[in-house]
């Protein structure tokens, strides 16, 4: 019980954050992110890269802690030796491209569905 109240309690603070956390930054921060991943050497959003890291890290953990709480429709089941980070943005950069009309939606809330829907469980 513990570990599904720090679950929401983390997802919670990263949802309410700053204003504007919604996708449409989450997408210009995780494209940020992935030109950095590439030796692109962006340094132009150095914030706006970490807050995408953080939230995608912070998405991993939490899903990965509340998933034997979850229903069986609402788990998620990663790879034998998970995923990393960079993986994780990179899901979520092609959720928001795919899924424009969502940009509206929490940004942490978005990196939710992107990543469950990566991985759903049979």
């Amino acid at each position: 019980m513990k570990v599904w109240i720090a679950g929401i309690a983390l997802v919670g603070a990263l949802a309410s954050g700053v204003a504007q956390a919604d996708g449409n930054s989450l997408l210009t921060q995780c494209q940020a992110s992935v030109r950095f991943m590439n030796n692109d050497n962006d340094s132009t959003n150095d914030f706006g890269q970490g807050k995408c890291f953080g939230i995608v890290e912070a998405v991993i953990a939490t899903t990965v802690i509340r998933n034997e709480q979850m229903p069986k429709e609402s788990k998620v089941c990663f790879p034998s030796g998970g995923i990393t980070n960079g993986q994780g943005i990179r899901i979520v950069v092609k959720y928001l491209q795919e899924n424009p009309s969502l940009l509206h939606l929490s940004d942490t809330l978005l990196a939710m569905i992107a990543i469950g829907q990566a991985y759903p469980c049979e």
